[in-house]
């Protein structure tokens, strides 16, 4: 069996590029209506986005007298093969929050220029440091039969993975170079409680969700579509308007980015016309959208990707809802998913660090899932993040990012849609259809126009620092595209004759929409789906984070993937919410928004 990646030890040896629960789209619609804010990306030609500096190591010598959570120290790094000839600094924060910036220029605390260690000097928390030493020997302890690794992954791919092994406690003194680097500890997070929720327990909560077809629970619960509308509308509009507006979208032709994205009529007589309404409104206490997951997505956080989607120090918060047919006979559930994606409106260190171990608090022994205790500390969570006023500076004061929607209920095949609350134009305090994120029009796939675009971006592709330009290859054509389709599930996949690099390909069709949803994680076009059960490509880490899913490459059938898209997420949350800052400068970028 070949495995495809970077060289290292073992199992290694493989990508593990892994896409998560994120369910992607765009806008549609029988007249044309064309969105009034076509997309300021624009541009004939791909932009490459630089990456942040890739960290190889880090130390800090205490230059105060006493170790203590503020220690003013000596903090130097070497950056990995190949990154001191692209960056010239590292920008870091201290473990007091302050905004550092280390260089290799003999100056502002760097001790010689040109020798490859960038140095600065500021804070270091020791104390966080040596907490973090005796965590690894507590883990250690109680599971002598586990090595405790700590798994590097590089856009999503596992390219390196060390033993995890307390520092002696006699290198903590004053004068001594003192190593920094990253620890998470996966075995401390229960995927189930702090990653995706979707216990019975949770999504059924008598007191937060509501039941369309049962007419079981409060509709005005915190965990309803329609607390989420109203937060969203705030006073800038009327939130059953808001909500007509979005959906009627679906009722008409759309014209984005210069794509027609086609009708689905269904839209009225499925979803608005069996709405029961008040005085000619939406009834909102009434909506027949119905909670079926409730997911953390720290890992997007940190400002690590090229794009705006999962931008946020705390990355995003994501409530997955799906439509119910009242049409029927027996009302249910129907392939209608409808993802709210937040961006968490923490910014700063402590604040994000303060946010993960909330999160990491449901993962306690002491908390059961879905008990009472456990829902309302998740409760207090979610209401940091959807409140009106919860972002004052975007659109509404929400801090939703996007909404984004696959279904195949209005009509086949399977499609996908994005729509973002706009801020100005004719559509100010709406949600309009736009773009999806990193996924070309769907008449691209297979052509040279493809080939052309992914052989002039492999370097870029590969070091996941790429942008899909809005078009490409010329300024009138359009290439971002709107609607992605999977006509056939799951052999849908990005691909072209004469493409180069295959690993590249390979990234590239990852990224997008589709893709992502079908044949390269050999997905049924749901991760998520209407019931709240998960595809195998999450459900396999959900189980044992160590367990890795397989796919086989669909170009290549003798390279095999293992993705640990769980294990990342994992590693993640323990090591944001365990660790001081600097130990935040290891982290690495993800391209997409999955």
């Amino acid at each position: 069996m070949k495995q495809s990646g970077k060289k290292v030890p073992g199992m290694l040896r493989a990508w593990s590029g892994v896409f998560a629960a994120s369910l992607l789209a765009g806008c549609g619609g029988a007249e044309s209506v064309s969105s009034e804010e076509p997309p300021a990306a624009a541009q004939e030609q791909a932009q490459e986005v630089p990456g942040a500096p890739i960290v190889d190591s880090m130390e800090a010598i205490a230059l105060d007298s006493v170790l203590s959570a503020k220690t003013r120290s000596l903090i130097r790094a070497r950056l990995a093969e190949g990154q001191a000839q692209i960056h010239q600094q590292i920008p870091v924060v201290s473990d007091s929050g302050q905004q550092l910036v280390l260089n290799d220029r003999g100056v502002d605390g760097d001790e010689k220029a040109g020798d490859g260690v960038f140095s600065a000097i500021g804070d270091v928390d020791f104390v966080a440091l040596q907490a973090t030493q005796s965590r690894i020997r507590e883990f250690q302890e109680r599971n002598p039969q586990t090595p405790l690794t700590f798994a590097t992954f590089d856009n999503r791919a596992l390219v390196s993975e060390r033993a995890l092994t307390p520092l002696s406690a006699d290198i903590f003194k004053p004068g001594v170079p003192i190593p920094i680097t990253p620890v998470g500890i996966s075995f401390a997070v229960k995927p189930a409680n702090s990653l995706i929720i979707n216990h019975p327990s949770v999504i059924n909560d008598p007191t937060r969700t509501y039941d369309p077809c049962s007419n079981v629970g409060n509709p005005n619960g915190v965990w309803t579509f329609n607390h989420l509308m109203r937060e969203m509308a705030n006073t800038h509009v009327s939130p059953p308007v808001l909500t007509e507006h979005w959906l009627r979208q679906w009722t008409v032709n759309q014209n984005i980015n210069g794509w027609t994205v086609p009708a689905r009529p269904s839209m009225n007589s499925f979803i608005l016309s069996p709405w029961p309404r008040v005085s000619g409104a939406l009834d909102l206490t009434r909506s027949p959208f119905k909670l079926v997951a409730i997911v953390n997505r720290l890992d997007l956080g940190g400002n690590r990707g090229p794009s705006a989607y999962a931008s946020g120090n705390a990355g995003e918060l994501r409530f997955v809802f799906a439509a119910v047919d009242r049409t029927a006979t027996t009302c249910a559930v129907r392939p209608f998913l409808v993802i709210f994606e937040y961006g968490v409106p923490h910014a700063s260190c402590s604040a994000v660090q303060t946010w993960a171990r909330q999160w990491l608090d449901l993962s306690s022994p002491l908390m059961a899932l879905g008990s009472p205790t456990y829902n309302a500390a998740l409760a207090n969570l979610t209401q940091q993040v959807v409140t009106r006023n919860a972002a004052p500076r975007k659109p509404n004061g929400s801090a939703i990012n996007q909404i984004r929607t696959n279904e195949e209920w209005l009509r086949y095949p399977w499609e996908l849609r994005e729509f973002h609350l706009m801020g100005s134009g004719i559509s100010a305090n709406r949600l309009q259809g736009q773009p999806t994120v990193m996924t070309p029009g769907d008449s691209h796939n297979n052509t040279p126009v493809l080939r052309d675009f992914v052989n002039a971006n492999t370097s870029a592709i590969l070091a996941g620092t790429y942008t899909v330009p809005a078009t490409y290859p010329t300024a009138g054509t359009p290439f971002l595209g709107a609607f992605p389709w999977i006509s056939t599930v799951p052999s849908a996949f990005w691909r072209a004759t004469g493409i180069a690099n295959n690993d590249a390909r390979h990234q590239f069709s990852l990224n997008t929409c589709n893709g992502c949803h079908a044949r390269e994680t050999n997905t049924g076009f749901m991760h998520i789906n209407q019931h709240g059960g998960l595809s195998p490509f999450l459900a396999t880490g959900m189980a044992s984070p160590t367990t890795p899913y397989w796919v086989q490459d669909p170009v290549v059938s003798s390279v095999n993937r293992p993705f640990f898209e769980i294990r990342m997420r994992a590693q993640n949350l323990d090591s944001v919410a365990n660790q001081a800052c600097l130990s935040r400068a290891f982290d690495r970028a993800i391209t997409a928004a999955h």
